[in-house]
């Protein structure tokens, strides 16, 4: 203590050249000292950043799943009511019917699918209920009214699509976790239809054989169907998708006969097309390995 006190008092008292360089020296010293520990301090470690990896999405794999939508339905052709009543006396009363109508459709679908690039080949089946309806009546002939029996009676034709069902090819272009596609194959249907005569006031057309009888048909149609559709990846396994198909089963004919006499027949034809359009969403369930891989 006592020796810092002299050092400071000599300082003091020492001349202006002394002063300054008394000062030198202990910055001299300072800056020796902040020198030193700097050098004693280790050198700051970094963390490499990771690096960023782009993520790709295989769409190779087999898939199930399921989906609803709705269905429209277009049923056009002709109907008719033909009696032979006599040799040269033939009543016939053709008419053009063009019917439309909607209903919900929901059902299962499955496939595989082979991803080269970013295209992507695949098949896939599905099967589909639904409920789709249309009805009319109409008169026996010229001389009747129609949904009423005025002495001629009339007649009522209904017809209801059970399910529809198909097997496709797929062809689709991806980028990401979204894909676009196109799709066709060959589809299959059953139809139900029936045809009703309510001739209880004097028979049918000419005929004075009353009756109210019933025939009902039931058909399977082999078609065409084709549309397209979008799909997108939510997580490694599950993707949903808005599809729109449109089915063509070709022309079904049903024939209500009344009277099986070959000489003098009476029988109501019905012969339509058979086409739908259907939008449907759907979720499928992916097998295999992780939809998104990482380099």
């Amino acid at each position: 203590m006592k020796t810092s006190r002299r050092i400071a008092f000599a300082a003091a008292n020492a001349p202006v050249g002394a002063r300054v360089a008394f000062a030198a020296v202990a910055i001299g010293a300072i800056l020796g000292v902040g020198v030193a520990s700097a050098a004693d301090i280790p050198p700051r470690s970094y963390t490499k950043a990771p690096t960023m990896v782009a993520e790709v999405y295989d769409w190779t794999g087999f898939y199930v799943g399921g989906n609803v939508g709705g269905i429209w339905g277009r049923t056009s052709g002709t109907n008719n009511f033909l009696s032979l009543e006599s040799i040269g006396d033939t009543a016939t009363n053709p008419q053009a019917n063009a019917l439309r109508n909607s209903a919900v459709i929901g059902g299962i679908h499955a496939g595989y699918n082979w991803q080269m690039a970013r295209w992507v080949f695949g098949v896939e089946a599905d099967f589909d209920w639904t409920d789709s309806k249309a009805g009319f009546c109409r008169q026996t002939d010229v001389n009747s009214l129609p949904c009423r029996d005025n002495g001629f009676g009339f007649l009522t034709l209904n017809e209801k699509t059970e399910w529809l069902g198909s097997v496709r090819g797929r062809l689709g272009y991806a980028w990401e976790r979204f894909m676009i596609y196109g799709t066709g194959g060959a589809a299959w249907g059953k139809v139900d239809a029936s045809i009703n005569a309510n001739c209880l006031a004097h028979g049918c057309g000419d005929s004075f054989a009353e009756l109210n009888t019933t025939a009902n048909f039931s058909d399977t149609k082999v078609g065409c169907v084709a549309g397209a559709g979008v799909e997108a990846m939510l997580n490694a396994n599950w993707i949903v998708r808005v599809e729109y198909l449109h089915y063509d089963l070709g022309q079904v004919t049903n024939t209500l006969n009344l009277r099986a006499d070959p000489l003098f027949p009476q029988e109501a034809p019905w012969s339509r097309s058979l086409r739908y359009d259907t939008v449907r969403a759907g979720l499928s369930y992916k097998f295999g390995g992780p939809a998104a891989a990482k380099y």
